[in-house]
């Protein structure tokens, strides 16, 4: 790794943050997808309407070319939607750290000359 002293502000800065989500909280790699659906009592109002289903929260993720899906209790969601978030930020980090490495590939190092 090289030193932090060397490196351009932008990429430090992209470092420090990325090594912070890792060290201090938790990632995971899904979308938020909302569920309504009747919860099958008879006496409840959602059997009477789509309106009055019920909501409910879940995540989704597409591995291996299956999706799977996790049903999150609202006891969770904060935690949950604070970890999507992380996830989200740590990958853009990673996009620029990606791109100021492109950009030193992409400059012609200036050759000098033996006479």
């Amino acid at each position: 790794m090289p030193n932090p002293s060397q490196m351009p502000p932008k990429e430090r800065a992209a470092r420090s943050r990325l090594l912070q989500i890792i060290r201090d909280s938790g990632l995971i790699r899904a979308t938020w997808v909302q569920l309504c659906r009747p919860c099958g009592k008879a006496g409840c109002g959602c059997a009477k309407s789509k309106r009055r289903w019920h909501k409910s929260w879940s995540i989704s993720q597409s591995r291996d070319g299956k999706l799977r899906r996790k049903s999150i209790p609202s006891s969770l969601h904060e935690d949950v939607g604070r970890w999507l978030t992380e996830y989200w930020e740590a990958r853009h980090l990673l996009d620029e750290i990606s791109e100021q490495y492109w950009s030193r590939l992409e400059r012609p190092k200036k050759r000098q000359r033996k006479r």
